[in-house]
C-alpha cells in the first residue's frame, strides 16, 4: 500500500466492489418484486453474458491498455446502473428492461476482470509482492460483500430501492476517476503476437486454451475451479437460502431471514479472516496448500444440514454457524495460490488470456449449475443437494491434494515490470 499506483487501484477497486453489491442487492428485489421465483433467471442471464464475453472480448481486449479498460468498464457501469432509475422515473421499467440493463453490466465482467489481474504483476515487481496484492485486492471484494449490504440496510431506511441504483452509479463514477489518477504504469497495451484480420482474432479468442492445453498446472487449476463452482453455486448461493427456508433451525421457524443472515454473516467472517491468514502465507509446497482449500470448503458446505439431522435443538443455529465460518475459510486458502500460480507462469497477454478463460468456464458452469437447482432442491430435495455439492468439492480438493503435477516444482519464470510502474 506504500505505492501510490497501487493504492489508486486499490482504491478505484473498493469504490467498484462496494458498487457491485448494492446493485445486486438492488437488482434482485426488483425483480422478486416484479416476477417472483422467476427473478433466478437474472442470474442465469448474468453469468450467461459473462461467459459469451469472456469468450469474445479476446479478439480485441489487449489491444487496449489496463487502465483504459478499467476506466471505460466503470463507466459503462455507471450508466448502464443508472438506466433502470431513468427508466423507472419514466414509467418503462419492466422485468425484461431490468433485465437487459443487468446483463449488459454483467457482460463487461469478462472485460474488466481480466485488466485488472493482468495489471497486478506490473505494480509488483515479486512473487512475494503479487500475493501480497493479489491478498489486497482480493480482501477487498470479500469485504464488500459485508460491508455492501450493511449500507444497503441503512440506504433502505433512507432510500427507495430504486435508488440503491443511484448511488451505485455514484460509485462506479468514483472508481473510474481514481482509475483516471493513475500514473503511466498501466497505460501500455500488453500487444499480441498474433497477426491482424479474422485468424489473428481467433487466435487471439482461443489464446487462453492454447496456454491452458500446453501448461498441465494451470490446466488442472482451472478445470478444479470450474468443478468447485458448480457446488458453491447449489451449495452455499443457492442452498443455504434455501435451506435456511425449508428447514429452519430450531427457534426460527418464523424467522428463517434472520438465521439465513447469521449464516451468511459467519461465513463472510470466515472467508474474510482466511483472507488475511493466507495473503501472509509463503507455503513450501503451493499446490498441496491450495487444494486442502477447496477440501475444508467441501467438508464445510456438506456438514451444514449435520445439525438440523441430529436434531440439536436450540444449539442448531450456533452449530450451522460454526461450520458456516469453517467453509468461509476454505475459498480463500485455494484461491489467492491460484492467483498468484496463473499470474507467475505466465506474462503480459496471456495472463488475461487465462482469466478471460477462467471466467468463461466459471461462468458457463454457474450458470448450468442454477439452472441445475431448481429441480435438484425438488428431488433429491435441498439437504441431499447441499451434502452432494459439499462432496463435490471435497472430492475435488482431495484429488487435487494428491496428484501434485511435477511441472509445479520447477521455478516460474521472472515477471517484467513495465516501465513507470511503481514497487512496493
Amino acid at each position: 500500500m506504500q505505492d501510490p499506483p497501487t493504492r489508486r487501484v486499490w482504491a478505484g477497486l473498493s469504490f467498484q466492489s462496494i458498487a457491485d453489491e448494492l446493485m445486486r442487492m438492488a437488482m434482485i428485489w426488483l425483480a422478486i418484486d416484479m416476477v417472483g421465483a422467476a427473478a433466478s433467471f437474472l442470474l442465469f442471464g448474468n453469468l450467461l453474458a459473462a461467459f459469451v464475453v469472456s469468450i469474445l472480448a479476446g479478439a480485441v481486449a489487449d489491444r487496449f491498455s489496463a487502465r483504459g479498460t478499467m476506466i471505460f468498464c466503470n463507466l459503462g457501469r455507471a450508466g448502464l446502473v443508472f438506466t433502470p432509475v431513468a427508466l423507472s422515473f419514466a414509467g418503462y421499467l419492466t422485468f425484461p428492461t431490468l433485465m437487459i440493463a443487468a446483463i449488459a453490466i454483467a457482460s463487461l465482467r469478462g472485460v474488466y476482470d481480466p485488466a485488472l489481474q493482468s495489471s497486478v504483476p506490473r505494480l509488483a515487481p515479486t512473487q512475494d509482492h503479487i500475493q501480497a496484492v493479489n491478498g489486497l485486492f482480493d480482501s477487498t471484494h470479500r469485504l464488500a460483500r459485508l460491508i455492501g449490504p450493511s449500507i444497503g440496510g441503512l440506504l433502505s431506511l433512507l432510500l427507495p430501492v430504486i435508488h440503491f441504483l443511484t448511488v451505485s452509479a455514484g460509485a462506479y463514477a468514483l472508481g473510474a476517476l481514481v482509475m483516471r489518477r493513475l500514473g503511466r504504469g498501466l497505460d501500455e497495451p500488453h500487444g499480441t503476437r498474433h497477426g491482424a484480420g479474422i485468424r489473428g482474432a481467433i487466435e487471439r479468442m482461443l489464446l487462453g486454451f492454447a496456454i491452458a492445453r500446453r501448461d498441465r498446472p494451470i490446466a488442472r487449476i482451472l478445470a478444479a475451479n470450474t468443478i468447485c463452482l458448480i457446488g458453491w453455486v447449489l451449495g452455499i448461493t443457492l442452498g443455504i437460502p434455501m435451506l435456511m427456508a425449508n428447514h429452519p433451525p430450531s427457534g426460527f421457524e418464523h424467522q428463517p431471514l434472520v438465521a439465513l443472515s447469521c449464516v451468511l454473516a459467519a461465513y463472510g467472517v470466515g472467508d474474510f479472516l482466511s483472507n488475511v491468514w493466507v495473503a501472509n502465507r509463503r507455503p513450501a509446497d503451493r499446490w498441496r496448500f491450495m487444494f486442502t482449500g477447496y477440501f475444508l470448503l467441501g467438508f464445510g458446505v456438506g456438514s451444514l444440514p449435520l445439525p438440523l439431522l441430529l436434531g440439536m435443538g436450540i444449539f442448531e443455529l450456533p452449530a450451522i454457524m460454526a461450520i458456516a465460518f469453517i467453509a468461509g475459510s476454505g475459498g480463500p486458502i485455494f484461491f489467492l495460490p491460484m492467483l498468484t500460480t496463473l499470474q507467475t507462469r505466465v506474462s503480459g497477454a496471456d495472463i488475461a488470456a487465462i482469466f478471460r478463460l477462467r471466467i468463461a468456464l466459471t461462468s458457463g458452469s454457474m450458470a448450468l449449475a442454477a439452472l441445475a437447482g431448481s429441480w435438484m432442491f425438488e428431488w433429491p430435495g435441498t439437504i441431499a443437494t447441499v451434502i452432494i455439492s459439499g462432496g463435490l468439492m471435497a472430492t475435488t480438493g482431495f484429488v487435487g491434494m494428491m496428484s501434485r503435477p511435477p511441472e509445479m516444482e520447477r521455478a516460474p519464470p521472472e515477471v517484467p515490470t513495465a516501465p513507470g510502474s511503481g514497487h512496493h
